[in-house]
């Protein structure tokens, strides 16, 4: 665990999602009908299976934060994708990323939270996508790493920054991508405040092969409680 200082805990829980993508059955009894629709619709059987996994562990996780059955955890999408709990969760905050078979889930109580997660991939040349979308400042940063995986790993990680903060605000990310997340490293456990003093960004110890950050608004900030799971051990009756 880490801290943002005093009051309410930040808690992400890491889903693991893998697994045979033709088991979905015990996640998408969990989900509605039409966010099984809308994983019927997704051609490709990845994105398919991690969508009703990673729905269904979301719920059954905020149903054990907030004492409901999972039936009553319901909730709809902002302008920008951020989700909001419906009924008797209203109120509640929290947010979803997922990348291939992996996802966070990020509850905030009170507090606006995002959360996001990417894969270490190129995206492209990640020097120009930096210099064309980023800030000054952060595109300076890749140029003075190595070429190939340090500038990949770099970019990802200040896309994780700037993708949770968009979410915490709830707004899109191209407002947000050149806007500087890139000083001193928000170290798990010690978040950089952006924005002035109006959010606070922490990276997360994700492991290799991924990038991955938590933001929530500066007046929380209570500590961070990060733990793994897995999607079988929340959805999969025994």
């Amino acid at each position: 665990m880490g801290g943002f200082g005093g009051g309410e805990a930040v808690r992400v829980w890491d889903v693991d999602l893998s697994g045979d993508t033709g088991t979905a059955g015990p996640a998408a009894v969990l989900l509605t009908d039409a966010e099984r629709a809308r994983a019927a619709r997704l051609a490709d059987p990845v994105r398919r299976t991690a969508l009703l996994r990673s729905h269904a562990a979301a719920r059954r996780l905020l149903a054990g934060h907030l004492r409901l059955p999972p039936e009553e955890i319901g909730w709809t999408a902002g302008p920008y994708g951020k989700p909001a709990l419906t009924g008797a969760g209203r109120g509640c905050e929290w947010n979803l990323s997922r990348s291939g078979l992996r996802a966070l889930v990020a509850v905030g109580g009170a507090v606006p939270v995002g959360v996001d997660l990417q894969a270490e991939h190129p995206h492209g040349d990640p020097l120009a996508l930096a210099r064309r979308f980023f800030a000054p400042a952060e595109a300076a940063q890749l140029a003075a790493l190595p070429a190939g995986g340090a500038r990949v790993r770099r970019l990802c990680l200040l896309l994780a920054r700037k993708e949770a903060w968009a979410k915490a605000a709830g707004g899109r990310l191209l407002d947000f991508l050149r806007r500087d997340v890139g000083a001193a490293p928000a170290a798990y456990g010690a978040p950089r405040p952006v924005g002035g003093a109006g959010y606070a960004v922490a990276d997360l110890p994700i492991g290799p092969g991924y990038a991955a950050a938590v933001a929530t608004t500066g007046r929380t900030t209570g500590r961070i409680d990060y733990r793994s799971c897995d999607w079988r051990d929340l959805c999969v009756p025994n």
